[in-house]
């Protein structure tokens, strides 16, 4: 059984019949890369049945979004008219999106005084990896700071119960955040869901106020991952993936069993990424991992490379391009090079036509 097929069973229940699981958590995690934009005025609440409805007339003739952005839009479209879903309380839409900083969030109140603040991430293009990539030597980011202001700023003063969640990089914020937040607010929230989202730094990972968070905490993996293997990782909750390459990373290959996700072990290609990540992070100073993102972006945009796939397929001329490139320094060519090989191996089982298939798929948003 898929999301869907979930959706199909067990949307049937609301959340009194049924208290929220795992698979639900995954759900509303992945909602808030859905496009709102539009549908809130400030501080404005809608259920997720207007949500829906509104947001067919302003988005479904012009979806040009991103890949995850389709998948989330699918998504809501899906959730709107289900009885476990539909009278969700949505509120507090933030999004900030420039050059500098890619962060959005949603509060979804499925019960009264019960809410899932949902924190977006980046999918399979380039432009979102960058970010991911900077939590090697920076924190807190901006997008840090900014979860950690969302949690305080509309539920310092509530009476509301709190649960965490994001996806990709959401749930490194939604970590971030529910570990940095106030005491107030940290005192409130029951659980936190990192859905293949990084981990942590190491003076972060061995802080008090991750060892505090811990007992609240879940990382929720595929078995074929490679984001949720970055930087340092545990409580880890591994589910099977009907998808071997990077494509695992969205949850609609994820396997479920009832209300949860069928638990299995990692890959042994992941395994072996995940000591390889390990090896290639800790090889290198922040300096080079500075020098390292910057010299990425620029090779991937001459490349005209956007998706993380595309770099099978387009090989050759990126490893050209670091070769002729007079900008880049010889220490900084080796780190890319590395990198891409490393990148390369992931993605190797993800076939151009599985990717095309997958891609096709975002249009489709009726359901059975």
């Amino acid at each position: 059984m898929n999301i869907y097929e979930y959706i199909d069973n067990y949307g049937i229940y609301t959340f009194k019949e049924k208290k929220l699981n795992e698979v639900d958590a995954v759900i509303f995690s992945f909602l808030s890369y859905a496009d709102f934009t539009g549908i809130f005025s400030r501080n404005e609440e809608k259920t997720l049945n207007e949500v829906g409805k509104i947001h067919v007339g302003l988005h479904r003739q012009k979806d040009n979004s991103i890949i995850a952005v389709k998948e989330g839009n699918k998504l809501l479209q899906y959730l709107k008219d289900s009885k476990r879903y539909k009278d969700c309380r949505l509120r507090y839409y933030e999004y900030i999106g420039n050059d500098q900083i890619q962060f959005g969030a949603i509060s979804i109140e499925f019960e009264k005084n019960h809410v899932y603040i949902s924190f977006e991430g980046t999918d399979q293009l380039f432009s979102g990896w960058i970010e991911n990539f900077m939590l090697s030597y920076q924190f807190p980011t901006i997008s840090h700071q900014k979860a950690i202001q969302y949690l305080n700023k509309h539920y310092t003063f509530s009476n509301k119960k709190l649960i965490v969640g994001g996806h990709s990089k959401g749930g490194n914020l939604a970590l971030v955040s529910s570990m940095y937040a106030n005491s107030i607010v940290r005192s409130k929230i029951e659980k936190v869901y990192n859905v293949d989202g990084p981990g942590l730094l190491e003076k972060e990972f061995l802080s008090r106020r991750y060892a505090k968070i811990k007992r609240k905490y879940l990382h929720i993996l595929p078995d074929y991952s490679l984001v949720g293997l970055f930087l340092n990782h545990d409580k880890d909750k591994v589910v099977k993936s009907t998808n071997k390459g990077i494509l695992a990373h969205n949850i609609v290959y994820w396997q479920i069993d009832g209300t949860h996700f069928h638990k299995t072990k990692l890959s042994t290609l992941s395994k072996e990424l995940d000591d390889e990540i390990k090896k290639w992070f800790d090889q290198y100073k922040d300096e080079d991992k500075k020098e390292f993102i910057k010299n990425l972006d620029l090779i991937l945009k001459k490349a005209n490379i956007k998706s993380i796939v595309e770099i099978k397929e387009n090989q050759a001329k990126i490893f050209d391009i670091i070769y002729e490139s007079r900008e880049i320094e010889q220490r900084s060519k080796e780190i890319i090079n590395s990198f891409i090989k490393m990148i390369i191996k992931c993605i190797a089982d993800t076939k151009k036509e599985e990717w095309k298939s997958f891609i096709s798929e975002m249009f489709r948003v009726e359901r059975k």
